[in-house]
């Protein structure tokens, strides 16, 4: 795991700045753009959220728009100063942490929701049980994840693509994955497919 850890986010930490500006329109995402919105209204308003897997820090920066408290954190620390960096540049108050997904850095019942877009997807199936657990851990009672993942039935790793390098890829079937936030302690798990062709949300209530 240590390893595809590091060489998956080695990658974006090589193309920061080409990733966080081809990530950077939503335009570019048909439908994420109203999940991020609708992810910013479903979760309680009394603590923080968490954008796990933040990257460029799009994401981050709209929920902080729209009047919510962000931790925005990620494992690549090339990636997370340039997310800083265009907050900075925004005016956008945010919090940022270098994490890891199997091991958060997160008291236990300290954030209303996590928001994971495309993040969890590179995390070995093996131990996706033990990424969804922690995110269950870290929400407060009532709190809400969404998690939006890709289509498939396979894992393994990806040379090139819109990125120079390797990384890996896990793609699951959308009803095994809810089966797998119902084992982490979810409930009323939804799956919505997204305007994204090959991608769906997963949403779950702790």
């Amino acid at each position: 795991m240590g390893d595809i850890t590091r060489e998956t986010c080695g990658c974006y930490d090589t193309n920061a700045n080409v990733y966080g500006e081809v990530s950077e329109d939503y335009a570019r995402f048909p439908g994420l753009r109203a999940e991020v919105v609708e992810f910013a209204h479903l979760a309680p308003r009394s603590l923080p959220v968490l954008d796990l897997g933040c990257g460029g820090g799009r994401d981050a920066r709209l929920l902080a728009s729209l009047g919510r408290t962000v931790i925005a954190g990620d494992y690549a620390p090339v990636m997370l100063a340039w997310a800083r960096g265009r907050a900075l540049e925004e005016g956008r108050t945010l919090g940022f942490l270098r994490l890891n997904a199997l091991a958060l850095p997160i008291r236990d019942a300290s954030v209303a929701g996590v928001w994971a877009s495309g993040s969890l997807l590179h995390i070995p199936s093996a131990e996706m049980g033990r990424a969804l657990a922690e995110v269950h851990r870290v929400l407060a009672p009532k709190g809400i994840a969404a998690i939006s993942m890709r289509t498939g039935d396979s894992e393994g790793w990806k040379d090139g693509g819109s990125l120079e390098g390797r990384r890996w890829f896990t793609l699951v079937n959308p009803e095994a994955f809810a089966g797998c936030l119902e084992a982490a302690g979810f409930s009323d798990v939804r799956i919505r497919f997204a305007g994204r062709a090959g991608w769906f949300i997963a949403v779950g209530q702790r």
